[in-house]
């Protein structure tokens, strides 16, 4: 009996216990996860001072407004390329430089150095220029100056709202070999001078600061060029809350004043809040048929809408004072 015993065993473990045979487990890849939706990326809006030109005027006035970019974008690609599409609606007289498809490319600063890469739309021409404008005095002027403006609307935006003292433009290149992407001097020009042009700086001159804005208006006080002064003149006077008056009547106001013979500008201050400026004025005038010297006048502009302007009443009577 204890012989069998262990050949029980044996059999009860070979038949009873057998395990059925393993089955094979198919392999399946893991489904694939859907990337994250996101609504959008985090967006920063900051202020940002954008030069544009001021109607038919040979400057540029200054427009504030927030920019909006994302964090690939960055903002001085974000601001240029708002300064390329055009001032916003708010700011009547203010226009755009750029011919039709310019975009801007890329914005990188090294140092006080900006490189801006503009699409090679830049060196077309705008729509309304004549062929042959070099025959006619006007576009002649025009023309150039166009070019010149766009090019300081850059400097002058990139310069305001970065540590940057100079602005390098690159143009793309599409097919031609070239031994830079620097802008050439032609752009100015038109006419083949394939030299580089020079990194642009702000040029003071070209832009209507307050000090700017009163040397203008005196200089067309002068001149008694009353038509361009009217551009100048606040649509309502801080002083006495009168709405500017019609052009027509505008121009037979000023004609009856005395003529400012000379007239010379000194200091000035912007107020805290940076809605007014006042300057010191001297010069003389021209009464019955004598020059008669004045100083200490004072010049007062008001800011309307980013621009600087003279009220009508500072204009008038001015030869009375004592």
């Amino acid at each position: 009996m204890r012989k069998l015993l262990p050949l029980l065993l044996l059999t009860f473990l070979l038949t009873g216990c057998s395990r059925a045979p393993l089955t094979s487990v198919v392999q399946t890849a893991p489904a694939d996860i859907p990337a994250p939706i996101i609504d959008g990326l985090p967006e920063n809006e900051d202020q940002a001072t954008l030069w544009f030109r001021y109607g038919e005027e040979p400057f540029l006035a200054a427009e504030s407004r927030a920019i909006t970019h994302s964090r690939t974008e960055g903002h001085a690609l974000a601001i240029l390329r708002a300064l390329v599409a055009g001032p916003s609606t708010a700011s009547a007289g203010l226009n755009s430089l750029f011919p039709t498809g310019t975009q801007v490319i890329s914005a990188t600063q090294a140092g006080p150095v900006m490189f801006v890469t503009l699409s090679r739309h830049i060196m077309n021409s705008y729509p309304d220029e004549p062929a042959a404008w070099r025959t006619q005095t006007a576009w002649a002027i025009e023309v150039p100056l166009r070019r010149q403006l766009a090019m300081q609307s850059i400097a002058a935006t990139i310069t305001e709202n970065f540590a940057v003292d100079r602005v390098v433009i690159l143009v793309e290149q599409t097919g031609n070999a070239t031994d830079s992407l620097r802008l050439r001097q032609d752009y100015y020009t038109l006419d083949g001078n394939m030299d580089l042009a020079d990194p642009l700086i702000r040029d003071e001159s070209l832009l209507l600061t307050p000090a700017r804005t009163a040397e203008v208006i005196l200089q067309c006080w002068q001149e008694r060029d009353f038509a361009r002064l009217y551009r100048y003149i606040a649509r309502t006077d801080p002083a006495t809350n009168a709405i500017r008056p019609d052009e027509t009547a505008f121009l037979e106001a000023m004609a009856a004043q005395p003529h400012l013979l000379h007239v010379r500008v000194k200091g000035g201050s912007v107020s805290f809040g940076g809605q007014t400026a006042t300057y010191t004025v001297s010069g003389a005038w021209m009464t019955d048929g004598r020059e008669t010297p004045f100083e200490g006048m004072v010049l007062r502009l008001t800011r309307e809408k980013g621009l600087w302007r003279v009220g009508l009443s500072q204009l008038t009577g001015r030869e009375a004072l004592p």
